[in-house]
C-alpha cells in the first residue's frame, strides 16, 4: 500500500547533542529484534516534543501527546 502524501515539507537539520544523551536514546529506540534503530522513531519523538514545547511557549491548555516508547517501537516507521 503507497504512503500517504504528506502535505507539509520536511527540512533537514542537523543537531549536535551530547552522546550520553544520544546513547540512551539510540539505546531505547533500538529494535531488539532487528538491533537497530526504528525507522522514523527518533523523528517522530523529536517532532511531538517540539509540537508540545511550542503549545506550552503558547500558553496552550492543550497540549499534544508525546508518544510512549512502546507506541514508538510498534509503529515501526508507519
Amino acid at each position: 500500500m503507497p504512503r500517504p502524501m504528506n502535505e507539509d515539507l520536511y527540512t533537514r537539520w542537523k543537531l549536535v547533542v551530547p552522546a550520553t544523551l544520544a546513547g540512551k536514546i539510540e539505546f531505547m529506540l533500538t529494535d531488539p529484534v532487528h538491533q537497530k534503530p526504528i525507522y522514523g522513531s527518533r523523528t517522530k519523538l523529536i517532532t511531538a516534543l517540539l509540537e508540545q514545547w511550542i503549545a506550552i511557549q503558547s500558553g496552550s491548555d492543550n497540549l499534544p501527546p508525546v508518544p510512549s516508547l512502546a507506541e514508538l517501537r510498534a509503529s515501526g516507521g508507519h
